[in-house]
């Protein structure tokens, strides 16, 4: 009991200090931009992409804010004195990118104040997780009501469902050339074998089993993959090179530029930023089919029409 207790005035403590931390950024950032673009600090590897997205669209206006995973590290009294200094400081534009169900405390805090709009990152595969779902139910909600003013999709063609289905103002926000620092210093392979990067985590989604696995299949290569103890059982070691969990950017990209192939063949993606970096370094990605569902389903239906 006493250590729980200790834990908690700690982490009360810890959280006092990052909320002056993050009103003293928001003065000096207000001082360089008049829009603020918000997402949750990584944890580990979860929200890096979200990061990485979010700085390489809106390199002026990026603002991280700190959380645990998807969990706001502030009390609601503590994001009311955020939202009280965006106020204060006259933000014209808040942009949301990613999401965590907190984020929407802030928008029913600032969205009478300013222009109030949401960068989703991710796709309808993911609508079948409960979290995703509550998240999506009030994204409808809060754009029926005026309080979310637009909304801008990674994914092309996601925009189209809530134009169509909702009336939303909405539209697609493509990435533009990737950013990839100057003097990356590339691993040294081994030039006899062929490289394959096999990158992500370990989530049913990325793939990495079926991935890997066929990699394996063809002759003379060997497998480069961030954590290589999720494929011990496959007793096969010896072709198979790990790096680690999360990877310094410029790590990961000497990594990234070293192979001969990279493999990014997600059931829910068809251009991550892997596949993005890999190209833009020289080295060819292979990608899932981008599936037009809409168009497919709308041939179908004539199709039954004519006969």
């Amino acid at each position: 009991m006493i250590n729980r207790i200790k834990e908690k005035l700690f982490k009360r403590a810890e959280s006092a200090k990052l909320l002056k931390d993050v009103c003293h950024r928001l003065a000096g950032h207000r001082k360089k931009a008049p829009v603020l673009a918000l997402y949750g600090s990584p944890t580990a590897g979860n929200w890096l992409g979200v990061a990485n997205v979010t700085t390489t669209l809106f390199p002026d206006a990026a603002f991280e804010m700190p959380q645990y995973y998807s969990n706001s590290i502030f009390t609601g009294a503590q994001i009311k004195v955020i939202c009280q200094k965006i106020k204060e400081l006259k933000f014209e534009k808040v942009i949301i990118s990613g999401f965590a169900l907190y984020f929407y405390e802030y928008i029913d805090l600032l969205y009478t104040s300013c222009r109030i709009e949401i960068l989703f990152q991710g796709t309808i595969s993911e609508f079948n997780n409960p979290v995703t779902q509550k998240f999506i139910k009030s994204l409808i909600e809060y754009s029926r009501e005026k309080k979310i003013h637009h909304l801008y999709f990674l994914k092309s063609g996601l925009e189209k469902v809530f134009v169509q289905l909702y009336g939303f103002e909405a539209s697609h926000l493509p990435l533009g050339p990737a950013v990839i620092p100057p003097n990356i210093t590339l691993i040294k392979t081994d030039p006899s074998k062929i490289n394959i990067g096999v990158f992500g985590w370990d989530t049913f989604n990325k793939n990495l089993h079926n991935q890997l696995i066929y990699a394996l299949m063809n002759p003379n290569t060997v497998v480069h993959v961030l954590d290589k103890g999720i494929f011990e059982y496959l007793g096969l070691g010896d072709r198979i090179i790990g790096y680690g969990g999360n990877l310094a950017k410029e790590k990961f990209l000497g990594i990234l530029g070293a192979m001969d192939v990279n493999l990014y063949m997600s059931y829910n993606e068809s251009w991550g930023l892997v596949a993005f970096e890999s190209e833009a370094m020289g080295v060819p990605a292979v990608r899932m089919d981008d599936i037009d569902y809409y168009e497919k389903i709308r041939k179908a239906i004539e199709s039954r029409k004519s006969k």
